[in-house]
């Protein structure tokens, strides 16, 4: 899954607006039928992204749109309960914004503060949004975190 998601790390924004035509495709794997009529404001695709990568991987999903943020925010049965420990292809959603991606690494000792995620419509910290791999994320900022994979 990870490469999968890895594979699209060439997905870059040309102008920052939502403007690489892989991102329709993920919008289409994640039910939206005619993504080239939507305004680029109405595009962001973080989650259509992390869908896609289910998608291709062949990964049982709710039914649905899964294109927003809150509706992944909505899936109760999913999120992890408290103590347990994120696994790669885990989702997060966030606190401070409205954005999703994939779990890379999770270091289960609670004095290191951050994780390592993979996830579209973003900047990584540069200044050119697109897909990026291995992203420092602060684990105090996690809203959610969704398993789809179950654990073996």
């Amino acid at each position: 899954m990870l490469e999968t998601a890895e594979g699209q790390t060439h997905v870059q924004e040309l102008t920052n607006r939502n403007d690489h035509p892989q991102i329709d495709v993920y919008f289409r794997a994640a039910g939206i039928p005619h993504p080239e009529r939507m305004k680029w404001q109405a595009k962001p695709y973080c989650v259509a992204f992390v869908a896609w990568v289910f998608i291709q991987c062949k990964v049982p999903l709710p039914k649905g749109t899964l294109t927003s943020v809150a509706a992944y925010n909505r899936m109760t049965n999913w999120r992890l309960k408290p103590g347990q420990t994120p696994l790669p292809a885990d989702v997060v959603t966030y606190t401070i914004w409205s954005h999703g991606e994939l779990v890379k690494r999770w270091p289960p000792d609670p004095r290191i503060r951050i994780f390592i995620a993979n996830g579209g419509n973003t900047t990584a910290g540069n200044g050119r949004q697109g897909v990026y791999a291995n992203i420092p994320r602060p684990k105090s900022i996690v809203r959610h975190i969704i398993r789809f994979i179950p654990e073996t």
